[in-house]
């Protein structure tokens, strides 16, 4: 009897153990899947992002928070897009920082791999400039073609931080290569760069 008794606590156990891993894998699934929040990008440039000189060529904004685990993968398919189109597009970053904080809170891994692909940084407070194009969510592109029309808005991975071909990536590859036509929007998956944007 006290052999039974020991053999089910331990099948109780082991099923609970079991139900525990099943939960933790269901909730990160859910969340590597969560889209973040975004607005509709404007159709043109904003005025506070127009380049000083008339466009030659296609120009994305991404905008990236420095401290998100999620973006290294954005930062790297980034990396995948301008080898697939080189010279195609002038790409800025729009890297958040708290208003108010020196320009060394952004410093780090992704800046750095930023400024390894010749990107222009721009510092961003309170991510004002990012939302000017419609992201609220690192992560999230705008790109728009050399007449300074929107031609893609969204993210550029297929879940957080998961690199590796997706249907974003791919869309503004086939736009700067010239066969995208009119302009598509998928999900942003990334850390909220807005406080009014918490996932």
């Amino acid at each position: 009897m006290r052999l039974l008794e020991i053999q089910r606590f331990w099948l109780i156990a082991l099923l609970i153990w079991l139900g525990g891993i099943a939960l933790g894998y269901a909730w990160l699934f859910r969340y590597s899947f969560a889209a973040g929040k975004a607005m509709t990008a404007p159709l043109a440039i904003p005025a506070s992002l127009a380049p000083a000189e008339p466009l030659t060529r296609a120009h994305l904004f991404i905008a990236l928070h420095p401290r998100c685990p999620c973006s290294r993968a954005t930062v790297r398919e980034l990396a995948k897009i301008l080898s697939h189109s080189a010279g195609a597009t002038e790409v800025t970053v729009l890297m958040y920082k708290p208003a108010g904080a020196s320009d060394t809170w952004l410093e780090g891994a992704l800046l750095d791999e930023c400024r390894r692909m010749k990107c222009r940084i721009r510092p961003d407070p309170d991510g004002r400039l990012a939302a000017s194009v419609g992201s609220l969510t690192s992560g999230g592109v705008a790109l728009y073609g050399g007449d300074g029309k929107l031609r893609y808005q969204g993210g550029i991975t297929a879940s957080r931080g998961h690199e590796g071909d997706n249907v974003g990536e791919n869309a503004v590859i086939e736009i700067l290569r010239g066969n995208g036509g009119s302009h598509r929007s998928m999900p942003v998956f990334g850390c909220p760069i807005q406080k009014d944007a918490k996932q």
